[in-house]
């Protein structure tokens, strides 16, 4: 289920977003907030799907990070600031990040 923030809320994912990737846009679609993203050092285009589901807060990501290690770790950082501020927003404690189908810790 697609997470609702008001503008204030989507303009603050912006900017947190905006300190590694260049933002391209964000969509809120029926199932999730859609983030899509390019990597202007890595020219690579990253897409973000951030959803709420049985009470856990997911985020996916697709990208193209495969021996690209510098990029994997500005994705994963940057999904971890997005993780904090919406869990701060909504209380969600547990959370999920994945990447490219593979599950991970952050």
């Amino acid at each position: 289920m697609r997470i609702n923030l008001s503008d204030k809320q989507t303009a603050e994912i912006k900017r947190i977003v905006q300190k590694e990737l260049l933002l391209k846009g964000i969509e809120p679609t029926d199932e999730y907030l859609f983030i899509h993203c390019f990597s202007k050092i890595h020219k690579e285009t990253v897409y973000f799907h951030l959803l709420n589901e049985n009470d856990t807060l997911i985020i996916r990501c697709y990208a193209r990070v495969f021996d690209n290690l510098g990029l994997s770790e500005i994705i994963i950082g940057t999904a971890k600031n997005v993780f904090e501020y919406v869990a701060n927003l909504t209380g969600i404690q547990n959370t999920i990040y994945i990447e490219n189908g593979i599950e991970f810790k952050i």
